[in-house]
């Protein structure tokens, strides 16, 4: 499950690098969890160089090689059937019966008929306030606060990464990868603390055809009529991936984003005698994860609200 985990954050960062390089200045959001597990359905009937290509794209080469040694040569099928046993694993951990959210991801592969948040502009804006305990981390290269507003029973969170001083989001969009990411939310930087926070009302719903992203990460085959070969789905002659659509949704309001009560006493926490401020009055990055699992189910930038 580890391995699923650091495939989600991995793929999640090189989805937002490269939508980031192609949609400058505008919001972006993306569920990286949907996109990772739609494309593994696209890998269960992939075969050869198509199947290595996705494989490679998806990060999910750390989950094969930690298969057993005996399955080690067995088919990719197998070996993608493992993987997507992990995903049932993980989705029975995220949806538990106890919590008080529903996820719910709509993934689809259709066959045609023929086979058998802006930076230097000024807007005015509803914000919203609210003061309580929540984790916080000052980072200073590059200058930022790390911000977690947890979710009700603290199953969900949503982390933001809001730059300061004299940064800028690019700054820290141009250091962001898999180590700093980790580095930035870990526990030895994230403080609970008492903090005054503003952040702005939002909805996103941003609809992306990622082909040609794809495509520049190292997934072309599939897209091929020639090279592609799905014959895991299929023996016909010509099968190749047309196109993938992704479209996601958020609402950021008082009543989604209410922190629940800390539980438990924190005599260990250490408690500055000042009241940290937390100010999203310009663009962040934002992220809402699953905790327990650490699986990152959404993923955005907010250039404009």
């Amino acid at each position: 499950m580890g391995s699923l985990s650091t495939a989600n954050v991995e793929f999640c960062l090189d989805v937002f690098k490269e939508l980031n390089s192609n949609n400058v200045g505008d919001n972006i959001f993306f569920s990286p969890l949907s996109l990772l597990y739609a494309l593994s359905m696209v890998l269960l009937g992939a075969r050869g160089n198509s199947a290595e290509q996705v494989e490679k794209v998806l990060h999910f080469s750390n989950i094969v090689e930690s298969v057993k040694p005996e399955f080690k040569d067995s088919s990719k099928c197998s070996q993608a059937g493992r993987i997507h046993s992990d995903f049932g694993v993980l989705f029975s951990q995220i949806n538990q019966a106890d919590s008080n959210y529903t996820l719910s991801i709509a993934n689809r592969l259709y066959g045609t008929k023929t086979m058998a948040f802006h930076q230097g502009k000024s807007i005015i804006v509803e914000m919203m306030y609210q003061t309580g305990m929540f984790k916080l981390a000052f980072i200073e290269e590059p200058q930022m606060q790390v911000l977690e507003l947890p979710y009700v029973n603290n199953k969900l969170s949503m982390i933001i990464l809001l730059p300061e001083g004299t940064a800028n989001l690019e700054q820290v969009e141009k250091q962001l990868n898999v180590r700093t990411f980790h580095e930035w939310t870990s526990s030895s930087n994230m403080m609970e603390r008492e903090v005054e926070v503003h952040i702005p009302r939002f909805k996103l719903e941003i609809k992306y055809e990622l082909n040609s992203l794809l495509k520049s990460l190292g997934m072309t085959d599939v897209f091929n009529q020639i090279k592609a070969d799905l014959s895991g789905i299929s023996p016909a002659k010509g099968l190749y991936l047309s196109k993938v659509i992704h479209k996601s949704y958020v609402d950021v309001n008082e009543e989604g984003t209410e922190a629940a009560a800390a539980a438990g006493d924190s005599i260990a926490v250490k408690r500055l005698p000042l009241r940290a401020r937390f100010l999203a009055n310009h663009p962040f990055l934002f992220f809402i994860r699953h905790i327990h699992t650490n699986t990152i189910l959404f993923f955005g930038k907010l250039a404009s609200p």
